[in-house]
C-alpha cells in the first residue's frame, strides 16, 4: 500500500480550467473586449508555453505574470496595460475553488494514507482555495513552489518535500497529478511512482511515462491500496 500521497491541486482536485475561463471572460468584459474566443485561445497558448519554460527552469516564475497579458494585447494590437489586466485576472482567479466531481468521496477513502499538496501555485492562494473548497483539512501540509523557491518537476522541490515529511519513504510514496511535464516528470526525477490523472483521454506523445494512468479519480483508492 502507498502510505504517502502527494496531490497536485489544479485540474487534479480543483477544476482550474473552469475557473480560468470564468476569470478570463470577466477580465475581458471589464475592458469591453469583443473578440473573446480568439483572445482566450491565444492566452491559453501563451500561458501554457510560459509555464513550460518555468518548469524547465528557463524563466523565473514572475515572468509568467509580467508577460502573458502584455504579449496577448500586443499580438492583438490592443493598447491596454497588460500588468493591470494581470492584477484584475489574478484577483478573480484566486477566488476560484471549484471541486472536481468525486474528490471528497475519494479523499474519504484515503483517510489511512498521509496526504500532502505539491503545487506550482502561490502558497497563500492555494491555502485559501482549498479552504474555500472545504478540503484543506484533508492534507497534513502544503508544499508550494513559490515558498520552496523551485518548481515541480525539479529535484530541489522534491528534496525539500522529502526532508519535511516525517519518515519519508520513496518506495511507499505516490504522486498524483494531471501534468506530465510537472507532476509525472517530477515523480520520475524523485524516483517516485506516479499517477497521471487524464480524464479527457489525452494521448501521451512524450517520453514521460507514468506508472499508472487513470481517467477517473474514483479509481485512485484501488491503486493506493495495492500491495507494495
Amino acid at each position: 500500500m502507498y502510505q504517502t500521497l502527494l496531490f497536485d491541486v489544479d485540474d487534479t482536485l480543483l477544476d482550474f480550467k473552469a475557473g480560468e475561463l470564468a476569470s478570463l471572460r470577466q477580465t475581458f468584459a471589464s475592458y469591453k473586449l469583443t473578440d473573446t474566443a480568439a483572445l482566450e485561445a491565444d492566452y491559453l497558448k501563451l500561458n501554457a508555453s510560459l509555464w513550460r519554460q518555468y518548469e524547465a527552469g528557463q524563466i523565473p516564475r514572475e515572468q509568467i505574470f509580467t508577460t502573458r497579458f502584455t504579449a496577448l494585447f500586443e499580438k492583438h494590437g490592443l493598447a491596454l496595460d497588460g500588468i493591470e489586466a494581470e492584477h484584475t485576472y489574478h484577483a478573480l482567479l484566486d477566488q476560484q475553488a471549484i471541486l472536481l466531481p468525486g474528490v471528497e468521496a475519494v479523499l474519504d477513502q484515503l483517510k489511512t494514507a498521509r496526504c500532502y499538496i505539491v503545487s506550482n501555485g502561490i502558497a497563500p492562494v492555494q491555502q485559501a482555495r482549498l479552504t474555500k473548497a472545504g478540503i484543506r483539512d484533508r492534507f497534513a501540509a502544503l508544499f508550494v513552489s513559490d515558498a520552496i523557491g523551485a518548481p515541480k518537476p525539479t529535484t530541489t522541490f522534491f528534496d525539500y518535500v522529502a526532508a519535511k515529511i516525517p519518515a519519508f519513504d520513496p518506495a511507499t510514496t505516490l504522486i498524483i497529478g494531471d501534468s506530465l511535464t510537472s507532476d509525472i516528470q517530477g515523480g520520475q526525477n524523485a524516483h517516485l511512482d506516479s499517477v497521471w490523472f487524464n480524464p479527457h483521454f489525452v494521448p501521451n506523445r512524450s517520453a514521460i511515462r507514468p506508472v499508472y494512468t487513470l481517467n477517473r479519480l474514483a479509481d485512485l483508492p484501488a491503486v493506493v491500496h495495492r500491495t507494495k
